[in-house]
C-alpha cells in the first residue's frame, strides 16, 4: 500500500480536545488516499482500536470525526460515502467481533482541489446512536466506502504515526475489503510504518469540527 508523504493545511477548523475523549491522534505522518474513479463497487478500508480507559460496563458513545483528505484533484468534487461502526477492527482480525454496531451513508461529501497544495485535509463530525461499547478493553473500529465518486483525484485518510496517538490505543495494522473478504495491511515497520488512521471519538458532540452526519477513530498500538 502506498502512502503519501506531504505537508498540506488543514482546510478544516480542528477538532477541540475535551477531557471526555475516549480517542485521539493527530496527523503526523503523511496521507493515505486509495479511493478514486477506479475503486471498484464494495471496496472498503477501515482501522481498529480501543478506548482509553479499561471500563467493565463499557462506554456510551455519541460521535466520531475522522480525519480525511482529497488529493491530487483539478477541480472540484464530491462522493457519498459508507461508513461503519464496529465491535473492534471491521475485518474480526484483530481485537473484537468486527461486527457493525451502527452504518450511515453521507450524501455529497465535497473534495476540494487546492490550487496551492496538492491536498485538502477536513474532518467529518458524524453522530453515533448511542453505541455503547463491549466493556472491558472497549475495542471500536469503522470503515469506509464510496460511491457515487465524482472527483478527478484520489480520497482517503490522514495517518498518525505511534507519536501521534494521544488519547486511546492503535493497531498496527489497518484493513481492506475487496468485496469478497478482508486483509490486513500496514505500511511498513517502525513507528512510521503503523496503519493509523486519524479520529477522534466522542461521548457527546465536540466543538469546532465540521458536521457531515457520522465519524471515528484510527487505531494504535497492539495489546499484550
Amino acid at each position: 500500500m502506498n502512502k503519501l508523504l506531504c505537508a498540506c493545511v488543514l482546510a478544516a477548523v480542528p477538532s477541540v480536545a475535551s477531557a471526555a475523549t475516549y480517542f485521539q491522534n493527530t496527523n503526523d505522518n503523511g496521507l493515505f488516499t486509495p479511493f478514486n474513479s477506479s475503486t471498484p463497487a464494495g471496496a472498503k478500508y477501515g482501522d481498529g482500536g480501543w478506548l482509553s480507559g479499561f471500563q467493565p460496563e463499557g462506554f456510551t458513545l455519541t460521535g466520531i470525526t475522522l480525519g480525511l483528505a482529497a488529493f491530487g484533484g483539478t477541480a472540484n468534487g464530491s462522493t457519498d460515502i459508507t461508513f461503519t461502526f464496529n465491535d473492534g477492527d471491521p475485518s474480526g482480525l484483530v481485537f473484537g467481533s468486527g461486527n457493525t454496531l451502527y452504518s450511515t451513508t453521507i450524501s455529497n461529501v465535497q473534495l476540494i482541489a487546492d490550487e496551492s497544495s496538492p491536498a485538502t485535509l477536513f474532518d467529518l463530525y458524524i453522530p453515533l446512536p448511542s453505541i455503547v461499547t463491549s466493556g472491558g478493553f472497549n475495542n471500536i473500529g469503522f470503515s469506509i466506502g464510496v460511491s457515487n465518486f465524482n472527483f478527478d483525484g484520489q480520497f482517503g485518510f490522514q495517518c498518525s504515526s505511534t507519536f501521534g496517538q494521544q488519547i486511546g490505543f492503535y493497531t498496527n495494522n489497518a484493513s481492506y475489503y475487496n468485496g469478497n473478504s478482508w486483509s490486513l495491511f500496514s505500511f511498513g515497520s517502525g513507528a512510521y510504518g503503523v496503519a493509523n488512521f486519524v479520529a477522534q471519538v466522542v461521548p457527546s458532540p465536540a466543538s469546532g469540527m465540521t458536521l457531515a452526519g457520522a465519524c471515528l477513530l484510527a487505531a494504535r498500538r497492539r495489546r499484550g
